[in-house]
């Protein structure tokens, strides 16, 4: 005979109850989120968080969920929304990020399954704050098209913006594609053009339109032992609670790896683990349950929290939720808000920004690192736009 502790029972009776709360309340949240002003475009946008050839550093393959209540946080409505997502004053009844992500989760689930292509297409814009060379790097980087610098910022704001494009096969063994083009420049204010040309003009970024095609055996996502191929995405599991485990175990076994050549690893910190491992699922080409519970996941990590209306860098409307989080870098540890930008039509992720926070704990008002999604789908053609 089991013994089960009257504790457990008590808090999964108020587990249960308050998960009814959130059901009842969830439809009129969803009809909240819908009606917080829709941006023309696409309700199939999406936005792949971990891209694997130019992003800030991040371990591959660890993320974990913590199964704890999400902080509370006010969502404003309908307004006047500046660029940067800084929330008006809340006009009706608190929405909070909990309530965002469940109803990403029952929007997710209830789309109909899709059969899949020859190749996966993502076209994305990467927005990043113009840096100096590193001392000691000279020429155009180690890479075709040039690689991202990683010197210090300039003292003036100037961002590098560029469109790149993929065609991810499904089966492993054909060739993937990535085009990247459309490189800009753009200064914060022109008081920052001005200090630029005061300065000389100097060059901004190394890279420049290019294209190639290539052959690997990676797989599409960092999840599992081995990793998970695209066609391995419909065996991921379809609960929260089946990929919270799955998450850590590859977490584990990361820092175990890492900690076997280095005596004090600097591991990412478990919630933006959990953004990454989430966000990828909810991106990728995964069956409708699978994404449900990675947003799921993702609504039962504590420390994401509901900022109000907001526009990303293509002008789109939509609601952004906020963590704070800290993370080794080349110029050693950096505290930022990362926001995400959600779609309010269809719950789905149209940007990942990330904001530096300073000394005094103030957030800054742009991003120095923006991803945005433009379109995405299946084609049955490489080098041929998603048929949808």
């Amino acid at each position: 005979m089991t013994f089960t502790d009257p504790m457990t029972i008590l808090a999964d009776h108020v587990g249960t109850l308050a998960e009814d709360g959130y059901r009842r309340r969830r439809d009129a949240d969803l009809a909240r989120i819908t009606a917080a002003g829709r941006a023309p475009a696409r309700a199939d946008h999406r936005i792949l968080p971990a891209q694997r050839r130019r992003t800030r550093p991040i371990l591959a393959g660890v993320a974990v969920a913590a199964a704890a209540a999400v902080t509370a946080g006010v969502l404003a409505l309908p307004g006047d929304t500046p660029r940067h997502g800084r929330a008006t004053p809340p006009v009706s009844t608190p929405l909070d990020a909990r309530s965002v992500l469940l109803a990403g989760a029952e929007y997710a689930a209830k789309q109909p399954a899709t059969a899949h292509g020859a190749y996966w297409y993502s076209q994305i814009r990467d927005v990043e704050r113009a840096r100096q060379r590193r001392k000691g790097v000279k020429g155009h980087g180690t890479l075709a098209n040039g690689a991202p610098r990683s010197g210090p910022y300039f003292p003036f704001h100037a961002y590098v913006g560029i469109t790149w494009e993929n065609w991810d096969p499904y089966q492993q063994g054909p060739p993937s594609r990535t085009v990247d083009r459309d490189i800009q420049i753009r200064f914060a204010t022109p008081a920052d053009k001005a200090a630029w040309q005061r300065a000389g003009s100097p060059s901004l970024t190394d890279m420049k339109p290019f294209s190639a095609d290539s052959r690997t055996t990676d797989p599409y996502l960092a999840l599992g032992p081995k990793g998970t191929t695209m066609a391995g995405l419909a065996k991921l599991p379809t609960t929260a609670e089946g990929l919270r485990k799955m998450v850590l175990a590859d977490r584990n076994r990361m820092i175990a790896e890492l900690r076997k050549y280095h005596a004090q690893s600097q591991e990412l910190s478990l919630t933006e683990d959990v953004l990454d491992a989430g966000i990828a699922i909810i991106n990728a080409p995964a069956p409708p349950e699978v994404r449900a519970a990675a947003y799921r996941m993702l609504a039962a990590q504590k420390g994401i929290r509901g900022i109000g209306p907001a526009r990303d860098g293509l002008g789109r409307s939509g609601v952004a939720l906020a963590v704070r989080v800290e993370e080794p870098t080349l110029h050693g540890p950096q505290r930022n808000e990362e926001r995400l930008i959600i779609d309010p039509g269809s719950a789905r992720i149209l940007a990942r920004e990330y904001y530096p926070i300073g000394a005094d704990g103030t957030v800054a008002s742009e991003p120095d690192h923006s991803t945005l999604m433009i379109t995405d789908g299946w084609t049955d053609r490489i080098g041929v736009p998603s048929r949808g």
